[in-house]
C-alpha cells in the first residue's frame, strides 16, 4: 500500500515500540518547538506507521517530540505520513542510524534500549544485531557494555566527565574496582588509560587462572542485608533451629544481644549468611572475569 498524507486524531497515536532518544520536556529545545506548535501549528508532519501492537492505532516512527509536545497542548489532530510497509527492523535501524552521533542522546540511555531490543527478541545474538542496525559486532558490544558500570559511574558517562572509550575499557572492570579508575578515566587520556586498564586486567585475569580470587575481593566490601523469606522466619518461629547456633556462636549476654543476634539472622547479616555471600559475588567475578576473557579472545 503506497504511503499517504492525512490528519490523524492525537488520541490515536502512539509512542514508538523502542525509543532511543527520551523527550527532555525541560529543555529549551524541546520548550521552544511547544511554543512554536502552540503559536504557529505544525511546519512539517510527523512519520507514523499502523500500530502492530495496538489495532486502530498510529505508532511513531518519527516526530516523537512534536507528538509529545501536540498531546501535551492537546491539539486534536496531527498531520501524519502513514507507512503502511515498516517492520519494527525497518523502525529501529532508522532510529538507530539517526541518534547514534547525536551528542544530546545519553550514552547510556541509549545502551538500555539497546538491551530492551535485545531482551524483545529471545536468542537474538549480537552480530544479528548488529546487522540490524547496520553497525559492527564491536560497536553494539562497546554500548551494551556501559550498562556493567556502577550507576553513579553511568551518570558521569552521560554528562561527559568520562570519555566514551575510556569508559568502555572500565566497564571491563568487575564493579568494586571500578571507583578507584574513575579520577584517572576523567583525567587521562583515552590512550593513557587503556594503558593503565590493559595492566590491571591482565593481573586481574592471571589471579583468575591461578584461583587467587582473594586477591580481587574487597575485603572491606559491606554485606547487603535482605531480608529472609516468610516462610523460613515462620518455620523458625515454631521450631528454632539456627537460634541454639547463634546463641552459642554469638557470646549472647543481654536480651538486647539476642536481639541484635535475631536480626542479623533475619537479615543475612549473620557470620553464615556474610560467608555465603562472600563466595557468590567471589563467584560471580570470576564468571565476569572467564567471560571477559573469552571476549578479549573473540576481539
Amino acid at each position: 500500500m503506497p504511503d499517504e498524507n492525512r490528519d490523524i486524531p492525537t488520541d490515536q497515536l502512539v509512542e514508538p515500540w523502542v525509543v532511543l532518544r527520551l523527550v527532555n520536556k525541560e529543555s529549551v529545545e524541546y520548550l521552544e518547538l511547544r511554543d512554536s506548535l502552540a503559536d504557529k501549528g505544525f511546519l512539517n508532519s510527523i512519520c507514523v506507521r499502523p500500530s502492530p501492537r495496538h489495532p486502530g492505532k498510529y505508532e511513531v516512527v518519527d516526530g516523537l517530540r512534536r507528538f509529545t509536545a501536540a498531546r501535551e497542548l492537546r491539539l486534536p489532530v496531527v498531520p501524519c505520513t502513514v507507512k503502511h510497509n515498516l517492520t519494527d527492523e525497518d523502525v529501529l535501524a532508522a532510529q538507530i542510524q539517526a541518534n547514534a552521533v547525536r551528542l544530546d542522546t545519553a550514552p547510556t540511555e541509549f545502551a538500555r534500549q539497546l538491551k530492551k531490543i535485545l531482551s524483545s527478541r529471545p536468542g537474538a545474538t549480537i552480530t544479528q544485531m548488529a546487522t540490524m542496525v547496520h553497525k559492527s559486532p564491536g560497536w553494539v558490544r562497546d554500548k551494551l557494555h556501559l550498562l556493567a558500570l556502577r550507576a553513579d559511574i553511568q551518570k558521569c558517562v552521560d554528562r561527559g566527565e568520562i570519555p566514551l572509550e575510556s569508559a568502555y575499557r572500565l566497564a571491563r572492570l568487575p564493579r568494586v574496582h571500578q571507583p578507584q579508575f574513575v579520577p584517572l578515566a576523567k583525567a587521562a587520556p583515552v590512550s593513557e588509560f587503556r594503558v593503565t586498564i590493559a595492566a590491571f586486567l591482565k593481573k586481574y585475569q592471571e589471579a583468575v587462572r591461578q584461583g587467587k580470587m582473594d586477591l580481587l575481593y574487597d575485603p572491606d566490601a559491606a554485606p547487603v542485608p535482605h531480608l529472609r523469606n516468610v516462610n523460613e522466619l515462620v518455620s523458625e518461629y515454631q521450631q528454632p533451629c539456627a537460634a541454639p547456633l547463634m546463641l552459642a556462636a554469638g557470646n549472647c549476654q543481654s536480651p538486647l544481644d539476642g536481639w541484635r543476634l535475631a536480626l542479623q539472622w533475619a537479615l543475612h547479616l549473620d557470620a553464615k549468611s556474610v560467608e555465603e555471600q562472600r563466595r557468590r559475588i567471589q563467584t560471580r567475578l570470576k564468571t565476569q572475569a572467564e567471560e571477559g576473557l573469552c571476549s578479549d579472545e573473540e576481539s
